[in-house]
């Protein structure tokens, strides 16, 4: 199921936005013994949920690595428009060391976008619960109309039990017109993802999903009913050093994920796949930094005998070449197999920060940015050449949301 959503805030028109952490206090009185550690605002948030991401001890000297650190993991929760640390004298030579939390609301209604060079424009409202019961669970849905027909819902509990023990899920339906395998598709998918953290920054993780893809043309699916069951399971493990998870400026996040469906899980297909992603972020000033990322996919077997065709990578388009039309290039460069490059070098107009809007508080950000695309798509060893990789570049916006990584505009170019 293809797919491009974010999810925007219904009021975008902010009356307050507050300024970024000051650790001043915390930088004059670092080397002194912590007395207590307190924390206030908390409404709806559990304390073990906040406590557990603290690294701060009552006992220990007062660092201000440290508690930038507690800072940067308590917003990676997403669930706080702004946190303030306060530090004051206590007993002799000890300090009391205060983070003062402003919750975002539990639930934000959204507006789901979406647009595609296939299928144009497509909206409809949803909701979003970005910390429910409390305990940094996020439930999302939304149904959307237009060029296509959804209806999803997203579920994320990061950290449910141990080291990061966590579980993802979704479950969504699709139906649209796959104008470059010429059919109507009907889709349902069941996903669960299981994962827990190996370290500070080892990641491991597991899959499995159930997708059904329907057609209304004989000869599009590798059943003879015209609708195919996909079986899969995968396993997964990364790397993750990002100073932020939301907005990085710095660090790798990198992942290798093997997957097999069908064959003796039953289903339609039997293939395997190997994806390796590798990002690498760089601060190159206050508010500038590079993005260098590359996307390898490889799956074994026959197309419409073991793969279905519509499973073959089709580059252009907003999500592997930008600056060609997927519906042009797509049908060109395609294959069971891609690489992809890119390199994004962007400028924050607006820092993360909370904004205030009637009862709503949240935290935004706006960039701009400028990228460069490379990639080739192929099924034979021998298409894997120069001749066939398509080259692309431009600019764009990123809008910082939450309830969503980014929403981005970009506008692309390419020689042809």
């Amino acid at each position: 199921m293809k797919r491009a959503l974010g999810a925007l805030l219904l009021a975008l028109a902010p009356a307050v936005a507050t300024a970024q952490v000051d650790f001043t206090d915390v930088a004059v009185h670092a080397g002194l013994t912590v007395e207590a550690v307190e924390i206030e605002g908390r409404k709806v948030t559990l304390e073990h949920v906040v406590t557990r991401e603290i690294r701060t001890r009552v006992g220990e000297p007062l660092a201000y690595e440290t508690v930038e650190g507690d800072v940067q993991r308590l917003r990676n929760l997403q669930i706080f428009s702004d946190i303030e640390v306060e530090v004051e004298p206590g007993s002799k030579d000890q300090v009391r060391v205060r983070f003062v939390l402003k919750e975002m609301n539990s639930w934000l209604p959204t507006l789901a976008v979406q647009f595609t060079e296939e299928n144009g424009f497509s909206a409809g409202p949803g909701i979003a619960a970005l910390n429910l019961t409390g305990r940094n669970i996020r439930l999302s849905g939304s149904a959307i109309f237009g060029g296509t027909t959804q209806f999803w819902s997203d579920f994320n509990w990061p950290w449910i039990t141990g080291h990061h023990v966590g579980l993802r899920g979704r479950a969504a339906f699709l139906e649209r017109t796959d104008t470059l395998n010429e059919f109507e598709e009907k889709s349902n998918e069941l996903t669960l993802r299981p994962s827990r953290f190996l370290g500070e920054n080892g990641r491991l993780g597991a899959g499995f999903q159930l997708l059904t893809v329907g057609s209304d043309r004989d000869g599009k699916t590798l059943s003879p009913t015209n609708e195919d069951l996909l079986v899969t399971l995968e396993a997964s493990i990364g790397w993750d050093t990002r100073d932020s998870w939301n907005n990085p400026s710095g660090g790798w996040k990198n992942e290798l994920v093997l997957s097999k469906t069908g064959g003796g899980l039953g289903g339609d297909a039997d293939f395997w796949r190997l994806i390796v992603d590798l990002r690498r972020w760089q601060q190159t000033s206050g508010r500038q930094r590079l993005l260098l990322s590359g996307l390898m996919s490889l799956q074994s077997g026959e197309v419409g005998v073991d793969i279905p065709e519509y499973l073959q990578y089709r580059l252009g388009g907003a999500n592997t070449i930008r600056g060609y039309d997927i519906e042009k290039l797509g049908r060109e460069l395609f294959g069971r197999n891609q690489l992809l490059g890119t390199a994004e070098y962007s400028f924050r107009v607006v820092p993360q920060r909370r904004f205030d809007f009637w009862k709503l508080s949240f935290r935004l950000g706006l960039e701009i940015a400028l990228f460069g695309d490379v990639g080739v798509a192929w099924n034979e060893s021998r298409d894997l050449n120069s001749k066939r990789t398509r080259a692309g570049g431009g600019a764009g916006v990123r809008l910082l949301v939450p309830g969503s990584e980014m929403v981005r505009v970009d506008f692309g170019w390419s020689p042809e």
